[in-house]
């Protein structure tokens, strides 16, 4: 994270490691992960997390600390659940990777991307939702206040119906690995303005303090 323009953080990590960081991620979301807690995970202080991201300062959209782990590998995944309102993200997980590489890798575009493919892969899809694929919506920037940072915002098509998108926001120093991930509710596309409400709520230490 930048204050004049996005970070651009050197490859750091192999294929394997990035993709392992991504399964281990998506069991938690999907609540599985839970039934091997005690063998797989640590608890990490949920609350000194919070007061790291936000400050003192009250949580947008009714977020409040919903569990803070340390994953296989040593990354640390912090997330928080919307516990309340009708409008933002369901949640805001901060995600701590061991490496700047894997940091970038999560902010790279689809492999199933690519315009002609994503069209045809949707076409498929539209005809009998037999399958689940995801696609890349958006590659880019997103800017706040001063600062300015990688976006990017992948959809997910659920077999038998249905969608969601999630956004990825870079927010990596020089001396942190560390993406936001937000997601939003069924068949609702990313509020970027809502991203940015969010974003301006973090309070990170700068770089080295």
């Amino acid at each position: 994270m930048s204050s004049a323009q996005a970070t651009d953080l050197p490859a750091g990590a192999g294929p394997g490691r990035v993709l392992g960081t991504l399964l281990v991620l998506a069991l938690f979301l999907g609540g599985l992960f839970w039934i091997g807690k005690g063998l797989f995970v640590s608890g990490v202080d949920g609350a000194a997390k919070q007061r790291e991201y936000f400050g003192e300062r009250a949580l947008p959209f009714g977020l409040a600390l919903d569990s803070a782990v340390r994953l296989p590998g040593g990354d640390a995944l912090v997330r928080f659940a919307r516990a309340g309102g009708d409008s933002g993200p369901t949640d805001a997980i901060f995600l701590e990777l061991e490496s700047r590489g894997a940091a970038e890798a999560m902010l790279r575009a689809s492999i199933e991307d690519g315009p002609a493919g994503a069209a045809m892969r949707l076409k498929e899809w539209e005809r009998d939702k037999a399958f689940g694929w995801h696609m890349t919506k958006k590659r880019g920037d997103i800017q706040w206040g001063e600062w300015s940072s990688k976006l990017l915002i992948e959809r997910s098509y659920a077999k038998g119906g249905g969608w969601k998108e999630e956004a990825r926001v870079n927010l990596s120093a020089p001396t942190r690995a560390l993406v936001l991930l937000t997601h939003w509710p069924a068949e609702t596309p990313v509020d970027e303005q809502a991203l940015r409400e969010l974003l301006a709520a973090v309070v990170l230490a700068p770089p080295g303090a």
